[in-house]
């Protein structure tokens, strides 16, 4: 029986070859135009086209703890390429693009959090989310696995609100005092 196991990322270079072809299991097929563009919140791992000549930015977070900056920084990257669209298409017409119809996203992390699921559902459905772990089969060479992710996270149970109890600067609180009387002005 085969043996599936965990394996780290690649460096960057040979992550995105091995992304190159992993990209079909997301159900989106995606035509690589180029690798490690110049962005302008760093380096865009992969910018694609898809059949209806969408352009698609696919950023890589390497660590789970970078979803939330990864989305933000698609963001960025979404808002910046359209123009550069353009300029591309004047040098390669044929490449397929559609500058009018914008810049999807593709996210790829370990794992997003649920602000970084909450802030890619904020940002349409232009934005999808997936999962990226690498694997090696019985000591062969690591894959990529990647898996589609809801961007929102499901409704989560809100915790209700305790009641809040004044605390005194030395720690103490209002059951922690003797109960004192307060004599009323009149003397009574």
């Amino acid at each position: 029986m085969s043996r599936l196991r965990p394996a780290p990322l690649p460096s960057p270079e040979r992550l995105r070859g091995a992304l190159r072809p992993a990209l079909a299991e997301l159900g989106r097929p995606l035509r690589v135009l180029a690798e490690g563009v110049d962005g302008i919140s760093g380096e865009i791992d992969l910018v694609a086209v898809d059949p209806g000549g969408t352009l698609v930015a696919v950023l890589v977070a390497r660590d789970p703890g970078e979803a939330l900056g990864l989305v933000a920084r698609g963001l960025a990257e979404r808002s910046s390429l359209p123009r550069r669209a353009e300029d591309w298409l004047k040098v390669a017409p044929d490449l397929g693009l559609r500058a009018e119809r914008g810049v999807d996203l593709l996210l790829l992390a370990p794992d997003f959090g649920a602000a970084a699921r909450a802030a890619a559902a904020e940002a349409g459905r232009s934005v999808q989310l997936a999962r990226l772990r690498f694997a090696a089969i019985d000591g062969g060479a690591p894959e990529p696995l990647l898996e589609s992710l809801e961007a929102a996270p499901p409704p989560a149970e809100v915790p209700r609100e305790r009641p809040r109890l004044s605390v005194f600067r030395s720690g103490l609180g209002e059951a922690d005092l003797p109960k004192s009387r307060i004599a009323s002005p009149a003397g009574g």
